[in-house]
C-alpha cells in the first residue's frame, strides 16, 4: 500500500532536493528509445502535414469570423459551426496519426478520444464570459494547465473533467503573471501584492485594490470553496508554494548574475510547486510517489518553457538555464540532460496500469516533439552534430516546425483582423 504524506515545508524541500538529484544523474541520452527516419521520408511527411494544414485552414476559414464570439452569444447557429469546426480538426488530427506523420503511435487521437478537446471548449467559453478582455495567447496560457491536470486524471485513471477548481487555479496564473511580469508595475506594488495574496491564500477575507487583484481573490475563493483550507491543508499549502515560487522566480530579474545551481533550483521551484498543486486539485490527497511524479514533471515543463522562451528571456533579462548563455555557447549538454530527464521521469514502473504506461510515452514523446520544435527555431543554440543528431530521430526537418507554427500564427492573426 502506497505511503499518504501530508504537504509541508520540510516534504517541499525534500521533493526540490530529489527532483534536482535525479535531473543531476539523467545523464544519458535515450538513443535506444527513438527511431531514425530517413531525409525522404521527412520530406514526404512534411508534405503531407503542410497539405493537411493547408486543407483545414481552407476548410475553418468560413467559420472564423463567426465563432470569434460565440461565448457570449451561444445560439444554435453557433454550436452548428462549433460542431463543425471540432469535426474538422478531428478529421485533420486522426488523418496525421493514421499516416504516422509525427508520432509512431496515435497520440493525438488519443487526447481526443478521452475528451480533451471537449474539456478545452468549455474552458474556453467560461473564460471568454468571465472575462472578454482576455487575450487568445492568455486562454491559451491556462489551458496548457488544464491539460496538465487532465493528463494526471489519466494517469490515475479518472475521468476527464473540468472542475470549478480546476478552471480557478489554471485562470489564476495568467492575472498574477502577467501583474508580477510587469516592467511598469514597481517593486513595492508586487510585494505589498504577494503579501495580500498570501493572506487570501491562508484564508483570510481581504477585499482587492484593483479589478485585476479582486479577480485573483475571487478565483482563490473559488478553490477554497471545494477545498477549504481547514479540511484540505495540503491543497491549500500547495497553492501557497506556487506563490512562494513566484516571488523567488523574482530573483531571475535581478541585475545580479545567478549561477546555474540557483537557476536550476528556481526553474524546479516554480515548475515543480506549479504542478504539484495541480496534482492535488486532481486527487486532494497524493501518495509519496504521486507528489514526486508530479513535482518531477512539473520541473521538466517549466525547463521546456524556459528553452522555448529563450531570446525573450534574453531580451527581458530574465535568466534563465538557457537566456543565460551567452551567443557563442551552446547549450548541448542542458538540452541533453532534460531530454534524459524527461525519459528518467517516465520510465515505466511495475505498478502503472495501462493508462499510466501509454501516458508516459505520450509525455515523453511530445515533450521530446516540443524541444525539436524550439531547436527548429533557434538552430544556432546547439552544435551542428548534436542538432543533426536530434533531427535524426524526427519525422520532419527540425527547421520545417518553425514553418508550421508560421502558417498557424498567421491564419489565427488574419482570423482575428476579421472577426
Amino acid at each position: 500500500m502506497m505511503k499518504h504524506t501530508e504537504l509541508n515545508s520540510l516534504e517541499a524541500d525534500r521533493l526540490l532536493r530529489d527532483s534536482l538529484e535525479g535531473f543531476t544523474e539523467a545523464s544519458l541520452f535515450p538513443a535506444d528509445q527513438l527511431t531514425k527516419i530517413s531525409l525522404w521520408k521527412k520530406i514526404w511527411n512534411e508534405k503531407r502535414l503542410e497539405k493537411l494544414l493547408t486543407d483545414l485552414m481552407d476548410d475553418l476559414d468560413p467559420y472564423m469570423s463567426e465563432l470569434a464570439n460565440y461565448a457570449e452569444e451561444m445560439d444554435d447557429k453557433h454550436s452548428n459551426s462549433i460542431s463543425r469546426v471540432k469535426h474538422l480538426v478531428t478529421e485533420t488530427l486522426e488523418e496525421i496519426d493514421e499516416k504516422r506523420l509525427l508520432f509512431d503511435r496515435p497520440f493525438l487521437t488519443y487526447f481526443m478520444s478521452h475528451g480533451y478537446m471537449d474539456v478545452a471548449e468549455h474552458f474556453i467559453e467560461r473564460a471568454k464570459k468571465e472575462d472578454p478582455n482576455l487575450k487568445n495567447e492568455e486562454i491559451f496560457q491556462a489551458l496548457r494547465n488544464v491539460w496538465i491536470m487532465n493528463s494526471l486524471q489519466l494517469l490515475w485513471d479518472q475521468p476527464l473533467t473540468l472542475t470549478s477548481p480546476m478552471y480557478a487555479y489554471s485562470m489564476l496564473y495568467p492575472y498574477t503573471d502577467n501583474l508580477l511580469d510587469d516592467p511598469e508595475v514597481s517593486g513595492e506594488i508586487k510585494k505589498a501584492f504577494n503579501d495580500r495574496l498570501k493572506l487570501v491564500l491562508s484564508g483570510e477575507s481581504i477585499e482587492g485594490t484593483s479589478i485585476v487583484e479582486a479577480r485573483i481573490f475571487d478565483l482563490v475563493r473559488d478553490i477554497h470553496s471545494t477545498f477549504q483550507p481547514e479540511r484540505y491543508p495540503e491543497v491549500c499549502e500547495s497553492i501557497m508554494l506556487i506563490q512562494s515560487a513566484q516571488i523567488k522566480s523574482m530573483k531571475q530579474c535581478d541585475k545580479e548574475k545567478l549561477t546555474k545551481e540557483n537557476l536550476l533550483e528556481i526553474s524546479f521551484y516554480k515548475g515543480g510547486t506549479s504542478v504539484l498543486a495541480d496534482a492535488f486539485l486532481v486527487k486532494a490527497s497524493l501518495s509519496d510517489e504521486e507528489m514526486l511524479f508530479s513535482y518531477q514533471y512539473g520541473a521538466f515543463l517549466q525547463l521546456l518553457d524556459d528553452l522555448q522562451d529563450k531570446d525573450e528571456d534574453a531580451e527581458q533579462g530574465n535568466q534563465t538555464l538557457f537566456s543565460r548563455l551567452e551567443s557563442h555557447e551552446k547549450a548541448d549538454g542542458e538540452i541533453r540532460q532534460l531530454i534524459a530527464y524527461i525519459y528518467s521521469v517516465n520510465s515505466k514502473s511495475a505498478l502503472d496500469s495501462r493508462h499510466a504506461s501509454l501516458l508516459k510515452d505520450v509525455i515523453s514523446q511530445c515533450t521530446l516533439l516540443m524541444i525539436m520544435e524550439a531547436v527548429g527555431r533557434h538552430p544556432g543554440i546547439i552544435s551542428t552534430a548534436f542538432y543533426k543528431e536530434l533531427e535524426a530521430c524526427s519525422k520532419v526537418r527540425l527547421s520545417f516546425y518553425k514553418k508550421l507554427n508560421d502558417k498557424i500564427s498567421t491564419f489565427i492573426k488574419e482570423s482575428e483582423l476579421m472577426s
